[in-house]
């Protein structure tokens, strides 16, 4: 029995743990040249967009597979580069980084800490994505330790620990992936002391604190250009906050409650340089604030919009022209970003990842399902949907780049060419 999205759990024939097993589909042709690599949380932007490929794409069929491995649990997402793949397993009582030959799946290095979560709703492993950056990996693992990894050699540079002794872990683990900006590496961890914290790239060490506290959500650290300025958006329970990234001050903050658990999962979308967006499930929906600078220089936040009809309860939308895709807890839907307006509802595609790319979009199911679905809020249509993966859990994030599709959930890890 495990949940996968919805509060009614799914229910099947418990299975062996996979054997490692290494099933080459196809492997006969040397990789493409490097055109594009995903090497953050939702892509290159942080935002679901797919960078160009430098190829032709057919989204009309499944992608031809090349090979697929077996992988350890937790919900992290991939990162291709300079044809790796880098992925952050649960493998035995370590949660472990590994690099791997994009062509192939072989390992090329891994580098483990002893830690283990669980929890009886999203089960083991971890659910922090790394970040490369300059040829250096920044990982947070869910005991709160942080650390820098050459992408190549797999040697460790320096690690620090993130969290305090008395830190309350959130209910279903620390879920935040490390934002790198301007050397600095921010997290939004929650705490008594400080929610948010901000360590040096180059050595680890603590840059600054914010005075914002509170219990730990599950969003990742994100800077959104409002009224020309950059705003770094954190949140703690049952408020969103506005920040000074270089120095952690807070600029505002605003209640936002949620149904259950207040506890903020999907990510804060720019819409407008006076607006942003904030969804959620469990009943809340979707919001769209306004943010403007008094005379005194305090700001205001203040609601444009509200809608019920997209419930984003941890699946991140995406804006693409002026509309929004979304899931509503599982249902896809468009939007119109400046109102609000609903423009069309359609199919169920569970609680799973959705990205963009030209005018189409990708969505990998909480089942391994893989679909495409036209980027247009014309009308609602369904390109292509077939398995991808085995139906096993699936929350983590894929990744796309020069054509080469990769994705993974607790069980396995599989590499597909989507070349026309």
């Amino acid at each position: 029995m495990e949940w996968r999205g919805g509060m009614i759990p799914h229910v099947g024939l418990s299975k062996d743990a996979p054997t490692n097993r290494q099933n080459i589909v196809n492997n006969s042709e040397p990789l493409r040249e490097s055109a594009s690599q995903w090497n953050q949380y939702r892509g290159p932007n942080r935002d679901g967009h797919i960078p160009p490929q430098g190829i032709d794409i057919n989204w009309k069929e499944k992608p031809k597979a090349l090979w697929k491995v077996s992988a350890g649990a937790g919900h992290s997402s991939i990162l291709i580069a300079e044809q790796t793949v880098f992925t952050l397993e649960q493998d035995g009582n370590s949660e472990t980084l590994f690099a791997r030959h994009l062509s192939n799946g072989k390992k090329k290095w891994k580098i483990a800490q002893q830690t283990k979560w669980n929890d009886m709703m999203s089960g083991t492993g971890p659910r922090s994505t790394p970040t490369l950056l300059d040829g250096k990996l920044y990982t947070l693992f869910s005991n709160g330790v942080l650390c820098r990894v050459n992408a190549k050699t797999g040697k460790l540079d320096w690690e620090t620990k993130t969290i305090d002794s008395d830190y309350e872990f959130p209910e279903w683990g620390i879920s935040c992936s490390p934002l790198i900006w301007n050397e600095l590496i921010i997290l939004n961890l929650g705490g008594e002391k400080s929610a948010v914290r901000a360590y040096s790239t180059k050595d680890g060490k603590l840059a600054w604190g914010s005075d914002l506290r509170g219990n730990g959500v599950y969003i990742s650290s994100s800077v959104l250009s409002l009224l020309g300025e950059d705003h770094l958006l954190a949140a703690v329970e049952g408020k969103i906050a506005g920040l000074n990234p270089r120095t952690g001050k807070t600029l505002w903050e605003k209640p936002w409650k949620i149904f259950l658990n207040n506890a903020q999962i999907a990510q804060p979308i720019a819409l407008s340089k006076n607006s942003f967006l904030l969804a959620a499930g469990y009943g809340k929906g979707a919001e769209c604030w306004n943010i403007s600078k008094r005379a005194n220089g305090k700001y205001l936040i203040e609601t444009n919009w509200k809608s019920k009809n997209l419930k984003a309860k941890f699946s991140n939308p995406v804006l693409k022209n002026g509309y929004l895709y979304g899931l509503s807890e599982n249902l896809l839907v468009c939007l119109e970003a400046k109102t609000g307006e609903l423009k069309w509802r359609g199919n169920k595609y569970g609680y799973g990842r959705i990205l963009v790319s030209k005018e189409k979009l990708l969505i990998l199911g909480n089942t391994g399902v893989l679909s495409i679905v036209e980027a247009t809020p014309d009308h609602f249509k369904e390109v292509f949907s077939e398995q991808l993966l085995s139906d096993v859990r699936c929350w983590n994030g894929p990744a796309l780049a020069s054509g080469y599709l990769v994705a993974m959930n607790g069980e396995e890890l599989a590499c597909f060419d989507w070349e026309k």
